[in-house]
């Protein structure tokens, strides 16, 4: 996903494009991608207002050229308006992926009424009846055949019987167009599915003569269905509708910290974290939390901004539409740029006036800085269970989770094959039905391609063997092993690249066996629960400062601080409940405030 993110980025800087909409297609959308299968990226993308009054058509299609496993490409407004008049099959999917990459929420939702409205099923069932037609007569006339290719020649005939019901536009997913095929033909569909998943996309099988005889009646059907024709005009104020407005002041991607610490979009800027709380030690980070505000601008248009940060959240700003919404959540992070101590203040807008604690300040506190504190709980024990099980540098290899069966034992397999001279590479390798995890090992054609893919290292490759060949010796995968050791050494080494090394040294020393800084913010929380359910106010500088560095320290045993934290619990709970406090921020109250806040900024 982080690699299709910045693939998405680059082509919109360096084509000077908007990326509306991007999804997968084909057959991971489909439901059944193979081991080795693609990532086939589609995309729909607008160009700069002043380039649809141009002479020339300028950019239409971006085809691109395959970046490792990623095949993108992508199609212009205005040739995607066109397509999505005449119901073109290759759009409409697209526009109904169930895996999406990138999505502007409103494009989406009009482009697909418009799909609806527009849907022509003449057009869609030929689409549909040609791919399937192409696909039985090309790719399936040889003794054997790809899985693939049954697969796509039966999705495409089922999606046109699918359309010739009157169903409408064809769902995207494999499985939901299963039940328009007849039952014996659903009944070899669940072994066919799993021959593709566990092969390489040009891998082999024996015709299937229930298939074979579906298609065949399937090319002589006979369907009229209704032809629809869109009006020019309409398809027109579609496109219009479409066209960005010209030279916008700013874009999502210009909220960047250092646009939105400038004075005109800046209301808060503050030092939060230990330094706010009175908890900072020698080597403590400088955390900066603050507010901003979107121009006028900027929210009429369909692109929204919630919040800007740097990659590990040590510097987040909340767009001021996103802070009250997370105010009106009694949210204790967003509570406490409401109360910054004034040595922590590095900018103050006149405007913050209107925020005052007491707006906000509910009965929901009791749930909000409840649930907080018991999750440092559960995260307090979670580092502890990376600091006593490192993983090593090297990550295991696939082939290291495969044995032999031997005696009443196992073998590695790579040690099992190197005891009797047998070079991996010379050997094949089959599937066992129904014995999941079991694989056959063969030895003796040149035809044999290995154990491992070439293209990745952690897929199993299988071979085509003679019906008449005898293993050379079973093989057991324990895939889920794998997974979990692969699981287990990324989030390490993740943790490992991005730990606060000050805070871990810590841990380490007083060894506790628990995260000190986790349990010392679960009773901070507590506290400042139990002050403003005593209707104290928002403390956020905290007046027991040494206690919370004891904490910190580790003198507390972790039964100790979660026994103290649950009885704190329970008095904060019940204080709110017999409390003054209202139930809930009012909401027209604060919808008020925020309207005002925009107001004054024009």
């Amino acid at each position: 996903m982080t690699e299709i993110a910045t693939l998405l980025d680059r082509l919109e800087k360096e084509h000077e494009i908007r990326i509306c909409y991007a999804c997968e297609s084909g057959s991971r959308a489909w439901g059944f991608a193979s081991p080795d299968s693609d990532y086939d990226i589609r995309f729909l993308f607008v160009r700069p207002a002043s380039s649809y009054l141009a002479i020339d058509k300028g950019l239409e299609s971006l085809d691109l050229p395959m970046e490792g496993e990623l095949d993108a490409g992508g199609w212009d407004l205005r040739k995607s308006v066109k397509l999505l008049s005449t119901s073109n099959g290759a759009l409409l999917e697209w526009l109904h992926s169930p895996v999406v990459y990138r999505e502007d929420e409103d494009f989406l939702a009009r482009w697909r009424e418009a799909a609806r409205e527009w849907f022509a099923p003449a057009a869609a069932y030929a689409h549909y009846r040609g791919l399937a037609t192409g696909m039985i007569r090309s790719k399936l006339i040889e003794e054997n055949v790809r899985a693939k290719d049954y697969l796509y020649a039966l999705r495409s005939s089922l999606a046109a019987r699918w359309i010739a019901a009157g169903k409408g536009i064809p769902p995207v997913a494999f499985a939901e167009l299963v039940p328009m095929a007849p039952a014996e033909v659903q009944a070899v569909i669940p072994e066919l599915l799993e021959w593709k998943s566990r092969t390489v996309e040009g891998e082999k099988m024996p015709r299937h003569v229930v298939l074979d005889a579906f298609f065949q009646d399937f090319l002589t059907e006979q369907v009229e269905l209704p032809r629809k024709v869109v009006e020019p005009e309409t398809v027109n104020r579609f496109f219009r509708a479409e066209i960005p407005v010209a030279n916008p002041i700013l874009r999502a991607t210009d909220f960047t910290l250092e646009r939105i610490r400038r004075r005109d979009l800046l209301l808060l800027d503050s030092v939060a974290g230990s330094h706010a709380y009175g908890t900072a030690i020698e080597g403590s980070d400088e955390d900066r939390r603050g507010i901003f505000i979107a121009p006028a601008s900027f929210l009429l248009g369909l692109e929204t901004i919630q919040m800007v940060s740097d990659e590990r959240s040590d510097e987040v700003y909340y767009e001021v539409g996103r802070l009250l919404e997370l105010l009106l959540k009694n949210n204790p992070n967003a509570l406490d740029l409401l109360a910054m101590p004034e040595d922590c203040l590095r900018y103050r807008h006149p405007v913050m006036d209107l925020l005052k604690p007491e707006i906000f300040l509910s009965k929901l506190c009791a749930k909000t800085f409840g649930e907080y504190s018991m999750g440092q709980i559960r995260k307090a024990r979670g580092l502890n269970k990376k600091i006593v099980n490192p993983q090593p540098e090297q990550r295991l290899a696939m082939l290291d989770f495969c044995h032999v069966p031997e005696g009443q034992g196992s073998v590695p397999v790579l040690d099992w094959l190197t005891a009797r001279g047998i070079d991996p590479k010379d050997c094949g390798l089959t599937a066992v039905q129904h014995a999941s995890g079991m694989y056959g090992i063969y030895r003796g054609s040149s035809e044999y391609r290995g154990l491992v893919s070439p293209r990745d290292p952690d897929t199993l490759i299988f071979s085509s063997v003679p019906k008449e060949a005898a293993p050379l010796a079973w093989m057991h995968y324990n895939q889920d092993a794998f997974r979990a050791h692969c699981k287990a050494h990324r989030e390490y080494w993740e943790w490992v690249a991005n730990r606060n090394e000050e805070r871990y040294s810590n841990n380490v020393s007083h060894g506790r066996g628990y995260d000190s800084k986790n349990l010392m913010h679960t009773h901070r929380l507590l506290d400042m629960a139990a002050e403003i359910a005593a209707g104290n106010g928002l403390l956020v500088r905290r007046p027991n400062r040494e206690e919370l560095l004891r904490i910190r320290a580790g003198d507390f045993t972790y039964e100790d601080l979660v026994s103290r934290a649950e009885e704190k619990l329970a008095a904060v709970e019940e204080a709110f409940l017999h409390g003054d406090l209202p139930d809930a921020p009012d909401p027209d109250q604060v919808n008020e405030l925020l309207l005002r806040i925009r107001a004054s900024f024009g």
